[in-house]
């Protein structure tokens, strides 16, 4: 029961540790305060996971071992990341973090930089960072400990109940811009396979699909309209009418994840681009109003 008492709170505590790490960064490359993560509390999961993995399978074993510890760290938090990206994609319908142009990546989820930076972070925790935590809550010790870790996970559970909500609404927006993109992909392909037939036939079947199409057109723009009124900032009269909670989470995941929201705004292009080529090859921009 200690053991587990121990390492749910070192989890937590290296997922702090590299939520500062992580926000630091991204400030700095902002030059302005981004809370990084997932959750809106100061924690990055992903981190607390990665040291666990490492406390457990490389600490004790391989430590004296440099070389061992920065090979192991680069396999273990890149498969740990990569899960991460993963999951959270299929869970969300959205990919959080998007390494497609980095030099050496997997799929977009790992690359060879960011392996570089996980095996030297590595050697810094085997060799400075957990020797002196692990010593520390010796120190301290355990008696305390189980009350301030049911305190933790009630305010961790309530955090991520929030993000998954409106990781959901990101969710349901994602869905609904794919379905859109492939309906509409399919009535573009049926029209330009129409476009080799006869002119009468053409003519015949585009009545029968225009309202369709102006159907579609509708559902793009509400659906932009979705999409512009999660990231952009509230007038102060609705700032005035929606919750505190709400208003911490409207827009916070897509503009603390600029990879998020850039791939969520180049869909929406293609849906713009889909609509574009159906009018310049079919109709004429007085019917499309």
């Amino acid at each position: 029961m200690d053991n587990i008492v121990k390492y749910v709170l070192l989890f937590f505590f290296y997922s702090f540790a590299g939520w500062c790490l992580e926000s630091t960064y991204c400030s700095l490359g902002k030059n302005k305060f981004i809370n990084r993560g997932f959750l809106t509390g100061p924690l990055c999961p992903i981190y607390g996971t990665a040291a666990i993995v490492m406390t457990v399978l490389i600490y004790n074993p391989f430590k004296d071992n440099a070389l061992v510890v920065f090979l192991l760290g680069i396999v273990l938090c890149d498969i740990v990341e990569y899960l991460t990206s993963y999951i959270m994609e299929k869970l969300f319908a959205a990919r959080w973090w998007d390494y497609t142009y980095e030099l050496l990546n997997i799929k977009g989820r790992i690359c060879l930089k960011h392996s570089l930076f996980w095996g030297m972070i590595s050697i810094v925790f085997v060799k400075v960072i957990h020797p002196i935590v692990d010593a520390l809550y010796v120190k301290i010790g355990g008696k305390h400990m189980l009350y301030v870790l049911i305190v933790i996970l009630i305010i961790f559970v309530l955090d991520l109940i929030n993000a998954v909500r409106k990781a959901m609404d990101i969710r349901k927006l994602q869905m609904k811009i794919n379905k859109l993109i492939n309906t509409l992909g399919n009535e573009l392909s049926s029209i330009r396979e129409i476009i080799g037939d006869k002119y009468a036939v053409l003519q015949d079947r585009l009545e029968k699909q225009s309202d369709k199409v102006l159907d579609f057109k509708d559902q793009i723009e509400d659906t932009y309209s979705q999409f512009e009124k999660m990231i952009t900032k509230r007038t102060k009269k609705e700032r005035k009418e929606l919750s505190k909670q709400e208003k911490l989470l409207s827009s916070r995941i897509f503009r603390n994840y600029p990879e998020l929201e850039k791939a969520t705004r180049k869909r929406m292009d293609k849906l713009r681009d889909i609509v574009d080529d159906i009018k310049a090859n079919v109709y004429n921009e007085d019917e499309m109003q």
